[in-house]
């Protein structure tokens, strides 16, 4: 471990980190290269007040430098790169619940059945609460047209071998057993024991990093290897250090890679202090997991080889910190590398780091827990007090900056950590970690105040900030959405996002409920009556948030809006249990199985056209949905893995639509619509609750007339193209194949 929490250290041996100053004053022994490491919590005091290891705040008379790399190191020019079924109730959508729903046909009483259970547990398939894991999907062993297709092999990256890298087969290298435990009380009963705690040895860091990536043979370093040097210490080396050590390439690399975050992830998740955030003292740990998401969302020839390596030693290196200094989990700087890892690690396609994300996702969600940051609360305290108006001392507003950063980035880190927590549930339809009971009190500031370049700008927009803007409570805003209430404007853009995640959230927990409702379960019909109501009310809050949205004024609010609108859309279509059920039945079915012909695939594909028939203007609202995730899409991509699944629905819904809907559906009498276009104005408004009402000929993407031959595979295309963009991704791959796949069968 570093100098200056290794108090266990009792050898003269050399340390593979720099000197470090030691903590509290206390003098460190030099580490031996194979330690003795404590599996309890080993000299390290992380104090709350303290803040990020990456902010090592001094006193400044002037405003610091908007520069947040400064690591001056001369750059190496060559390295980087650039009449119904009466089995059917029909729906009702009460006026408001969203842009789109029928006129006269809300029930007096308001306590219509939203949304059917049409599926009968009589038939020979029940394709509800299939709970699908679209990340643990498959797919290797297939080989679709689309891998030859000139579309898909534009910018196609150079081999690995232009980076002498590989990704690790054997990414992990294997940690010593541990000694087994002596028989005493389990916790918590055992708190307080004076027991010798258990040791185990553990290799350096850069032999663990060296081992989880094929590094490349001869003296010739590439700039992944360089990046392996760099990352193998706490913090990293000095400019003289590195020019010794030939790293330059690898510092150009990492440069190229921070600068990619910064521009494309910064604005979807900004928990980084951007004012006062600098390169050399940010820990490695950190670095290396931004510099995962920078490589994917790089655009740059070679940035899919170099994605599948540095995330491949990132979670070694995470692993490696975790495990030889569990103090290392109340270290907030490691939390954020943690969460930011296990986003990259679900949209990288590696199925082996989203199993490695699953799993660790406990290990973020419980040390959030036990900083105190997600913690169920009991409104007991006085709550009319607020501390955001406290008086800043505009003589030293330094130190009050300071500590507001840290309490911020702190609650920030929390928020996003949710935020994935959503995403992981919407990708794999497995119950979030996190309790809804348990979520900040307080939304994030307002980005001005976020981002305010110095301590005195900061204390000048504090002082005028209305306390909304300063972190406006989560209560509060949910309370004023859910009673179609307007949102204060100055309720930050990101922090309306947030709400409408949390409603998602509970519209995800009511459909689990529905499904144990069934006869397969508890067989309690009433559980999925009670709740219709109630999804009614939480899909009318989402649009009266995304209402709130849909003027943003910067890059930033086009992100949360965009996000947040794909959230709502995708919700009414998630609602929808029996029509998207079987559709997603069929195509996990057809994926799997391949050209092979399945008799539950005609079967399903039969009860898809019947529920389609039965309730026609379910069926069209639900496409028009669909057409608006694609509208959102064209219009600004956001680039995130779960946006990008969102959009896969969307298609996947157009394509069973264009394929499998009945002939009563096919109408091609009235003027065209386009359901891929923002409806906005009143007009497109009226003439989309029209179609909805009576149908008629529709136009998506490049087929001009969804019923006419070919336009499956034109609107394929589309998706095919859109998912191009979204850089190297490998989530974005995946769900192309399957849409291809799903689209080129004629079963």
């Amino acid at each position: 471990m570093p100098c200056g929490s290794c108090h266990a250290a009792k050898t003269s041996e050399t340390c593979s980190y720099p000197y470090a100053k030691p903590i509290h004053d206390v003098p460190c022994s030099p580490c031996p290269q194979t330690r003795d490491i404590h599996q309890t919590n080993v000299a390290r005091d992380i104090g709350q007040d303290a803040g990020c290891d990456s902010l090592h705040f001094q006193q400044y008379d002037e405003p610091l430098s908007k520069d947040y790399r400064n690591y001056t190191i001369q750059a190496s020019p060559t390295a980087g790169f650039a009449e119904f079924d009466q089995r059917f109730d029909p729906i009702i959508i009460e006026d408001g619940c969203s842009p789109a729903f029928d006129h006269g046909n809300t029930p007096s009483d308001g306590n219509a059945t939203v949304y059917s259970q049409s599926l009968d547990a009589t038939l020979p398939f029940d394709f509800r609460g299939s709970g699908f894991d679209w990340l643990e999907f498959d797919i290797s062993n297939i080989h679709l047209p689309i891998d030859s297709q000139p579309s898909m092999e534009e910018n196609v990256p150079p081999p690995a071998s232009m980076y002498g890298v590989l990704p690790s087969s054997n990414p992990m290298p294997p940690l010593p057993a541990l000694p087994k435990r002596q028989n005493i009380l389990p916790w918590p009963f055992e708190q307080g024991k004076e027991s010798q705690p258990p040791r185990f040895p553990l290799p350096r860091l850069h032999d663990v990093l060296k081992e989880s990536t094929q590094l490349s043979s001869g003296d010739q370093q590439t700039p992944v290897d360089c990046l392996v040097q760099l990352f193998s210490q706490q913090q990293l080396p000095s400019p003289k250090q590195v020019a010794s050590r030939n790293l330059n390439s690898g510092v150009d690399l990492m440069n190229q890679l921070i600068d990619s975050y910064f521009s494309g992830f910064q604005i979807i998740q900004p928990i980084i202090h951007a004012p006062t955030w600098t390169i050399h003292e940010c820990p490695t740990v950190l670095l290396a997991a931004m510099v995962c998401v920078g490589s994917a969302l790089s655009t740059g020839s070679g940035s899919s080889e170099v994605s599948d390596a540095v995330g491949e030693f990132c979670a070694s290196m995470i692993t490696w910190l975790g495990v030889s200094d569990s103090a290392n989990y109340s270290n907030i700087s490691y939390l954020a590398a943690l969460c930011l890892h296990q986003i990259y690690s679900l949209g990288s396609g590696n199925r082996h780091l989203y199993q490695n994300a699953d799993r660790t996702r406990g290990v973020l969600i419980g040390s959030l827990r036990g900083l105190g940051l997600l913690n169920a609360r009991l409104n007991i305290q006085d709550e009319s007090a607020d501390s955001n108006r406290a008086v800043v001392d505009q003589s030293n507003p330094y130190s009050e900056w300071k500590s507001w950063i840290t309490r911020e980035r702190d609650n920030r880190i929390a928020w996003a950590s949710f935020e994935y927590d959503c995403s992981l549930c919407t990708l794999t339809n497995r119950r979030g970690a996190v309790d809804l009971s348990e979520l900040p009190a307080r939304l994030p500031c307002s980005e001005s105040l976020w981002e305010a370049p110095s301590a005195h700008a900061w204390a000048a927009l504090k002082l005028r900030c209305p306390p909304k803007a300063q972190g406006a409570k989560l209560s509060s805003v949910l309370k004023a959405a859910m009673a179609g209430k307007p949102v204060d404007e100055h309720v930050s853009m990101w922090g309306r996002r947030l709400c409408g995640q949390v409603i998602g959230r509970l519209l995800w927990d009511l459909k689990q409920l529905e499904a144990l409702s069934t006869t397969d379960y508890f067989d309690l019909p009433s559980l999925f009556k009670a709740h219709q109501h109630s999804k009614t009310s939480l899909l009318r809050g989402l649009d009266s948030l995304l209402e709130s949205m849909e003027q943003p004024c910067s890059t930033s609010d086009l992100v949360s809006y965009n996000i947040s609108s794909l959230l709502c859309h995708y919700s009414h279509m998630y609602a929808a249990d029996d029509i998207m059920d079987i559709v997603l039945y069929m195509v996990r079915k057809i994926v799997s199985h391949g050209p092979e012909k399945d008799k539950s695939v005609a079967i399903a594909r039969r009860r898809l056209s019947a529920a389609m028939k039965a309730d026609k203007k379910r069926t069209r609202r639900l496409l028009w949905h669909s057409g608006q995730i694609i509208a959102v899409a064209n219009e600004f991509l956001v680039s995130a893995p779960c946006e990008i699944m969102r959009l896969f629905m969307a298609y996947i819904f157009v394509v069973a639509y264009v394929k499998y809907s009945p002939s009563s559906l096919r109408s091609r009498d009235g003027v065209y619509l386009r359901l891929d276009i923002h409806s906005r104005d009143m007009e497109q408004k009226k003439a989309v609750m029209q179609w909805i009402q009576t149908g008629g000929p529709v136009q998506i993407g490049s087929a001009d007339d969804i019923f006419t031959e070919g336009s499956a595979a034109l609107i394929t295309r589309d998706a095919q193209s859109i998912f191009q963009r979204l850089g190297s991704w490998g989530l974005a791959d995946k769900f192309a194949k399957i849409l291809q796949s799903f689209e080129d069968h004629n079963g």
